[in-house]
């Protein structure tokens, strides 16, 4: 091939220092930029909770909610934890906007008529939604869940504060929590109560407008054509011939994962030695065992075990209640684990979002008193969510630990890790809709092959076809996601996800 040629070296990510690191990713930030370390340095801790959509942005960024930089927004925890985190804001009436369509307008054995639907939502979604996806900082999300949390039943599950509609309502300090102003947040929501509804009697009327046969609009045949030659597509493609091993991605996202740090989990302080409670007799852990006989945990277990969170074994976890009564119980949670397969991150966009990706989940079995204190955060925070704490940081937040004890627990450090947590809980709703729907996506594939009738490989052809043509990508890209996706179906049906 006659032409130019050029010499590039392909970065040792893991193995480059720092300064190296700044110099390749210009602007970028990360526990290794000169900011971050500044703050650390400024904050006198060693400490850092930083996330990828932190990690994603430039070191002049400023909030569009409270416009205040990221030197700004970094604040320290109650523990010692320099906490650096943007969120994505997005609009949840689009969400209920577009199960309602979907009701509405179930897909069917039709290949056009799917496609018509997904065009459709989308577009009518474009009229929905009353602001675009925007990345705000941790705290101005806050602000926003508070104030919804505080208006309560008047306000609609599904409404959400735009990032104008949070400017007006919050009250900003460099390296703190925003205060709020419910009465100014109250009367915006009483002012735009009235489009709310408006634009959900929209989505509605459309949706059965669809269903009814109008506003169609003929799916294209053939393939998508592309009268625009990406130079950068062309270069891409002679790097990946000469590196077949290359992913696209993989050089930005071992860069983000240099780049983030989760040190949140854990507390300074020491634990206090408190005496261990009265153990039950030889017949009293019997009874416990009789009371127990419809746990299924309980009895799925040996006397051996231990919880997965405080470690005490099934005797040390039985305790007298309030009223002398014997007790314990064993409850099952799930602790997440993050993606980081650079494939997995690209087909559900962690590496667009920069938001946290969880990949897979362990489930663990812990004493009543561990599970109690995520209950307990919960019932003293109405906003917080089960997932708002980690196994590690259910863990962290006991104080003193002993046999036959309930445990002595730091409730308000554990308050403020949870709070602090808004994207881990929007990460694991997404893996849990994501989930759903490469198991719906898996039935489906089933369904075809039963229905027409096929094999998988055909009814993979033909759904990657529809998602192709119904989000505007090339054939090719729609059958590598199709393939994707049922792969991740198969993975969850092994492992009862959903």
């Amino acid at each position: 091939m006659h032409g130019s040629s050029i010499t590039i070296t392909i970065p040792d990510i893991e193995s480059m220092t720092d300064d190296e690191l700044e110099q390749l990713a210009r602007m970028r930030d990360g526990r290794w930029s000169a900011q971050t370390k500044a703050l650390m340095r400024r904050f006198n801790t060693d400490k850092l909770n930083l996330n990828r959509a932190w990690a994603g942005t430039w070191q002049g960024w400023t909030c569009p909610c409270c416009q205040r930089a990221k030197p700004q927004i970094a604040r320290l925890t109650t523990s010692g934890v320099l906490l650096c985190q943007l969120e994505l804001h997005h609009d949840h009436l689009g969400d209920n906007a577009g199960k309602l369509f979907e009701e509405i307008n179930q897909k069917s054995e039709d290949r056009e008529f799917n496609i018509q639907v997904s065009h459709a939502k989308y577009g009518m979604l474009q009229f929905v939604e009353r602001f675009e996806r925007t990345l705000i900082c941790i705290d101005c999300n806050l602000a926003e869940g508070s104030a919804k949390a505080t208006l309560d039943s008047a306000v609609d599950w599904d409404f959400t504060f735009s990032p104008k509609e949070i400017t007006g309502f919050i009250r900003a300090t460099d390296n703190g929590v925003h205060t709020v102003d419910f009465e100014a947040a109250r009367t915006t929501w009483e002012r735009v109560k009235p489009d709310i509804a408006d634009r959900l009697d929209f989505a509605e009327r459309m949706a059965i407008r669809f269903a009814k046969g109008k506003n169609r609009r003929e799916v294209a045949i053939g393939v998508r054509a592309d009268f625009w030659i990406d130079d950068r597509a062309l270069v891409w493609a002679q790097v990946t011939d000469a590196l077949p091993h290359l992913d696209r991605g993989s050089i930005g996202m071992k860069v983000l994962a240099r780049s983030v740090a989760r040190d949140a989990v854990g507390k300074s302080a020491k634990r206090k030695v408190k005496p261990a409670g009265k153990p039950p007799s030889d017949a009293e852990f019997a009874d416990v065992g009789s009371q127990n006989g419809e746990q299924k945990h309980w009895n799925a277990v040996s006397e051996e075990w231990t919880c997965g969170c405080c470690k005490r074994s099934k005797r040390e976890i039985c305790r007298k209640s309030n009223k002398g009564k014997w007790t314990a119980r064993i409850h099952i949670i799930r602790d997440w684990i993050a993606e980081e397969d650079v494939s997995n991150l690209y087909w559900r966009g962690g590496d667009m979002t920069g938001g946290m990706v969880i990949g897979s989940h362990v489930t663990m079995l812990i004493c009543q008193d561990c599970r109690h204190i995520i209950s307990e955060v919960q019932r003293r925070d109405g906003t917080l969510e089960e997932s708002s704490l980690t196994l590690g940081e259910v863990e962290a937040a006991i104080v003193a630990i002993a046999p036959n004890q309930m445990h002595d627990v730091d409730y308000e450090w554990a308050i403020e890790t949870a709070r602090n947590n808004r994207e881990l809980v929007a990460a694991v709703d997404e893996y849990h809709r994501h989930a759903r729907d490469a198991l719906a996506k898996l039935a489906r594939a089933k369904w075809l092959m039963k229905a027409v009738p096929c094999s998988f490989e055909k009814a993979r052809c033909f759904m990657g076809y529809e998602h192709a043509k119904a989000e505007d990508v090339d054939l090719e890209e729609g059958d590598a996601y199709m393939d994707w996706l049922l792969g991740e179906g198969l993975r969850f049906e092994s492992n009862a996800v959903g």
